[in-house]
């Protein structure tokens, strides 16, 4: 399963008190656009299932559920929704990220005790119903027994390999090849296993391969293919040249690639494709449009909406832990230096000590150290006040849960928008920070 905004945990609980969220109309659209197709009926990678929720909330199986009710900082599935795109535990794994109110509704779902209606698994076994009814048809050249024998014997060796190699459907010959999970074991040399899968493979994904360009050449040969995946891997401008030849692609990710402007130039002849995806690749934004102008029907993904949600929420993160750090360097008891594996929340504050002996003898009675308290507190609460009282993006008055520490001040901002354009380029406010 690979944060974008985390919101603090009690604003999350007074806002679920303020906001009712509806399962049906809000969050059950959320898991079946991004979520069901690798957690679902068919396929339940990490033998997960969000689809119905009865695998959500296992009986008596409390603590494997990915979704804890009330507590959604410690929500395994809200917490792998917010990683970086890059995080290999990022879900969903491949397609685009959640947005940010996405995840605003699933951690306010979550805080107000994910509430799944007796109702709720209809709406994923009418959205299930509606995506067999209206299954993908391809139109493939048809086989004679020989080359039917070559496919099922391609088939069988891919599989001896490693990779997933399976029809797309039960009613269609159309195949689909997932070499990803091999990872940096699969290359150049394997490609040659398609070559007999020619006329019915229509889905193909290499992402995180050690493929090259120079492999990429074997693709020529496959000109049923729909779908390629190539992100992750060192695949560069001279391998997408390769793609010229492929009329019927409609979809070609290339995240994290090396392919650039040149090698979308290259891709203008591919009439058929329908989305791209170029995030943290070198390819400009004058080069998306060139190839735009070209591909009115094309639409391309080049993450920019991405880079400073991830980077204010990486931020925040970082934040989060800070603040679960013990205010105190100096044990209460001993006065000695604080061990961060001895610590507890006490009157508002993270409190350490230096070792357990001293964390008992602080819990019999608290009472004794109340001097020593109040001076961490003061302490504490010095260094945790903002430098400011105005956002300096929006102008307006600031709240403390939205703070970053930058050039040695910690600054706040009113909202955790403000906090991810200011992440993203903080030279540009600049002039409205405390001097």
């Amino acid at each position: 399963m690979r944060s974008l905004i985390v919101v603090a945990g009690s604003f999350s609980m007074l806002l679920a008190q303020e906001t009712k969220i509806d399962f049906v109309k809000q969050i059950a659209p959320i898991l079946i656009q991004h979520c069901v197709e690798c957690h679902g009926a068919k396929e339940q990678e990490g033998e997960l299932r969000l689809d119905r929720r009865e695998f959500v909330f296992v009986d008596g199986k409390q603590d494997e559920w990915v979704v804890l009710p009330g507590k959604p900082d410690d929500s395994e599935f809200l917490r792998r929704v917010q990683l970086p795109a890059s995080d290999d535990d990022v879900m969903p794994a491949e397609g685009e990220p959640l947005r940010k109110e996405q995840i605003d509704l699933l951690r306010q779902w979550i805080a107000a005790g994910a509430d799944w209606p007796a109702d709720g698994d209809q709406v994923f076994i009418a959205a299930e119903a509606a995506i067999e009814k209206s299954r993908i048809k391809f139109e493939l050249p048809a086989l004679d027994d020989a080359a039917k024998a070559k496919v099922e014997a391609a088939l069988t060796a891919l599989k001896t390999r490693g990779a997933v190699a399976q029809r797309v459907a039960a009613d269609t010959d159309a195949v689909d090849v997932n070499f990803s999970l091999l990872r940096e074991q699969v290359g150049d040399q394997d490609l040659a296993l398609l070559a007999d899968l020619a006329p019915v493979l229509v889905w193909l994904n290499l992402s995180r391969t050690a493929v090259t360009d120079a492999g990429l050449e074997r693709l020529t040969g496959l000109p049923e293919l729909r779908r390629l995946h190539l992100a992750g891997t060192a695949i560069g401008d001279a391998g997408v040249r390769h793609l010229r030849g492929l009329g019927k692609l409609e979809y070609l990710n290339l995240y994290g690639s090396k392919v650039g402007d040149a090698g979308l130039e290259a891709l203008g002849g591919l009439s058929a494709l329908r989305k791209l995806y170029v995030w943290e690749t070198p390819v400009t934004e004058a080069g998306a449009k060139a190839l735009g102008s070209k591909l009115a029907a094309l639409v391309i993904d080049r993450g920019e909406y991405v880079t400073a949600r991830l980077q204010a929420a990486e931020q925040e993160i970082a934040d989060r832990q800070a603040r679960n750090k013990p205010v105190n360097t100096v044990c209460p008891v001993s006065d000695k230096p604080v061990d961060p594996a001895h610590a507890i929340d006490h009157d508002g504050i993270r409190l350490g000590f230096c070792c357990g002996k001293c964390l008992a003898s602080f819990q019999k009675d608290p009472a004794a150290y109340a001097a020593k308290v109040a001076e961490i507190k003061a302490a504490a609460a010095a260094a945790q006040k903002p430098a400011n009282e105005i956002c300096p993006v929006s102008g307006k008055p600031v709240d403390p849960a939205h703070t970053v520490e930058h050039a040695g001040k910690r600054i706040a901002f009113c909202c955790g928008n403000c906090l991810a354009k200011f992440v993203a380029d903080p030279a540009a406010y600049a002039d409205k920070l405390p001097k």
